[in-house]
């Protein structure tokens, strides 16, 4: 039994708000299906969050995607509370949320990535398309750094298209991404408890998987990947240092695409990744045979531990 009140958190006041709402919601049925005690609390700002008053046996799982919620803000403020919580630390939260500094640690590691250029959107100018597409090729994909979700992808292949999207993605107010596009097979990795689970083969008719594609129901299918085994093996290995590297242990989520040549490309890290009906982790969980409820339990379960354990280290140290 799970000796902790859970306080389920959603919202935030990222792009994202809407579709960790969804997984909030969901899984909060979970934890009273689980017979949990548990609340559901919807939070607007960092500010709610601060305020908020836990008691000496609060659990908190995360359900914020994106903004304060997964950059490392909403981490390191419980770490200091002492209160377990589902995740990533704060230091991970902060790599992976930032797709630049994700690319730093793969390349320490010898992890592929696609090729790309960091552009300040304030800098920006219509004769960089030029330079970018004799440098990346054509298309190449033009995001914003630190959203997630797929918020703000774009695939462009001439010059009024990437004025377009530069346009679109300078509303987020960050520092815009330009990748060379890969072409091949979209997959997802997904860890729980410290095990890698089903590879996933996301199949749309989309060429890139963005955020259309992947909250319109029945536009994207999921399905155990089709990869050689060979591929699989090198996928999970990376996979598993990744994660381990970055100290996460109870759950998370790594996309990536592999080319015709059988090589993964690193994509992102997802520290929360999204646990709504139409999310391709829990599918990955369903496909090793566990259930939605047995999977939050299970996230609970090796989060506590985990907490426990680092604490139990610091008081060593």
């Amino acid at each position: 039994m799970i000796p902790y009140e859970v306080v389920v958190l959603a919202g935030g006041d990222s792009s994202e708000r809407e579709i960790s709402i969804k997984t909030g919601s969901q899984v909060y049925e979970a934890t009273k299906t689980l017979g949990l005690e548990s609340e559901l609390i919807i939070v607007d700002t960092f500010n709610d969050v601060l305020n908020l008053q836990f008691k000496d046996n609060t659990y908190v799982f995360l359900g914020l995607h994106g903004g304060f919620g997964e950059d490392g803000r909403v981490q390191a403020f419980l770490s200091g509370k002492g209160i377990p919580f589902n995740g990533a630390d704060y230091v991970a939260s902060g790599i992976s949320m930032n797709k630049a500094l994700t690319k730093y640690i793969a390349c320490a590691i010898g992890i592929d990535y696609p090729n790309y250029f960091l552009l300040k959107s304030y800098e920006v100018k219509e004769k960089d398309f030029e330079f970018l597409s004799n440098k990346l090729g054509i298309p190449i994909i033009v995001k914003p750094v630190s959203q997630g979700c797929s918020k703000g992808v774009h695939l462009v292949e001439n010059e009024k298209q990437f004025k377009d999207a530069v346009t679109k993605v300078k509303q987020f107010k960050e520092t815009i991404l330009v990748e060379e596009f890969i072409k091949g097979q979209e997959i997802t990795v997904g860890l729980l408890d410290g095990e890698i689970l089903p590879i996933i083969d996301i199949v749309n008719e989309s060429t890139i998987f963005d955020y259309y594609a992947k909250f319109t129901p029945g536009y994207t299918s999921y399905r155990q990947t089709t990869l050689s085994l060979q591929t699989q093996e090198k996928v999970k290995k990376i996979s598993l240092e990744l994660f381990q590297r970055l100290g996460i242990r109870d759950y998370g989520r790594i996309d990536f695409i592999v080319n015709d040549q059988g090589t993964p490309y690193l994509l992102e890290i997802n520290t929360l990744p999204g646990l709504n009906q139409h999310s391709c982790y829990p599918k990955a969980c369903y496909f090793r045979g566990i259930s939605y409820e047995q999977m939050i339990n299970i996230i609970i379960e090796a989060s506590i531990r985990n907490h426990v354990s680092n604490k139990n280290s610091r008081c060593l140290s």
